[in-house]
Parts: structure tokens; C-alpha cells; sequence
């Protein structure tokens, strides 16, 4: 069961988890924070939601103000904290471009982003990953405490929003590597 006090006590964020809501089976995440974005919600609200032991998501608000075209990159931040997350331990967490975490040969998880685009730039960037926790729980270890998974996401996605902030999209675009024709992996360093 997720509680909002034992992931703030892992969270490291100054940005993330201020405000933390949590909603029950079926919520949609990404469409609760998108209506408390536009209700002018303060950047790095969180919505989680938990549907009974078989689905995991998480939402962050960002309001980084980027040009529409730079959206797709900076939302590559959330594939890459994903993967950051779901790998701790023994796993090795793969991301599979430009959404998907698998582990093993199972597809774990998948990260969203979403955009309201204002003037040709963005008023928020809301990203957010959504995690089979059936399939995760069957791998080797399995995932162990969900709420320690989800502050080490939140606390990987604030380490790549800081980076892209401040070294841009080059920050992101070193963390890939390329593997074969269309399967980059992690190198695990910001910047």
C-alpha cells in the first residue's frame, strides 16, 4: 500500500513532493494533474494512484517553459528515471525508447508525458510512469516496497529535470547510448 508519508521521507527533492495527492483504483493520473494544472497547481505537485496491487503510476507537474519542439526530449527524462528506479538492486532495468522499462524480457512499465502548449511554448510539462506490478513483482527480486520505488522515480526524475536544466538537452542526449539499431541504453550519469 503507498503512503504519502514514507515517500517523503525518502524524497530528496526540493522541487518534487510539496504537495502529494493520492487517488484510489482507476484514477488516471496524468488527466487529475493536467486539471490541477490548469487550476494553476504549483510545479512539482505529485498525483499517485494505486489499483489494487496490479498497477503503480505516479505524476510530476513541471512548468519548465520549453519551446513545443523540445518536449519530446525533455520528456525522455521520465524513460530514463524509470529505468533508474525499476533497476536498483539485482535488476537490470532496460529502457525501451521512447516509453517503455523492461527487465528481463518482461515490459515492466511505461512512461506519459503530456503538454499544454501556450504562445509556441509550454505553460507545463506533466511526466509520469505507470508500472505493471505484477510484472515486476515476477521478476527475479521483484520489486520490493513500493514506496521506496516510487520516491527513488521522483528523485531520479528531479536529478534529470535539474540536469536538463541546466546543462539542456545535451544532458539527455548523453545519458543514451546507442545499442543496436533502435535500443539505446542508460549510461546512469547526469551530466
Amino acid at each position: 500500500m503507498i503512503s504519502i508519508p514514507l515517500i517523503r521521507r525518502e524524497l530528496t527533492s526540493d522541487l518534487l513532493g510539496q504537495h502529494i495527492h493520492l487517488f484510489g483504483a482507476g484514477s488516471a493520473t496524468t488527466e487529475i494533474l493536467r486539471r490541477l494544472a490548469d487550476a494553476g497547481a504549483e510545479e512539482g505537485t505529485i498525483v499517485l494512484s494505486e489499483t489494487d496491487g496490479t498497477c503503480l503510476s505516479a505524476a510530476a507537474l513541471f512548468r519548465p517553459h520549453l519551446a513545443v519542439g523540445a518536449v519530446s526530449l525533455f520528456s525522455a527524462i521520465a524513460t530514463i528515471a524509470l529505468a533508474e528506479a525499476l533497476g536498483h538492486g539485482d535488476r537490470d532495468a532496460m529502457p525501451i525508447w521512447p516509453d517503455l522499462v523492461n527487465v528481463g524480457d518482461a515490459i515492466v512499465a511505461r512512461s506519459m508525458a503530456e503538454t499544454a502548449p501556450a504562445t509556441g511554448r509550454t505553460s507545463y510539462v506533466i511526466l509520469g510512469a505507470e508500472i505493471d506490478v505484477r510484472a515486476l513483482d515476477a521478476t527475479l527480486r521483484g520489486a520490493g516496497d513500493w514506496n521506496s520505488v516510487v520516491a527513488t522515480f521522483l528523485n531520479a526524475l528531479d536529478k534529470w529535470a535539474t540536469a536538463y536544466a541546466t546543462h539542456g538537452p545535451a544532458a539527455v542526449k548523453s545519458a543514451i547510448l546507442p545499442r543496436g539499431p533502435a535500443a539505446p541504453r542508460l549510461t546512469g550519469a547526469a551530466a
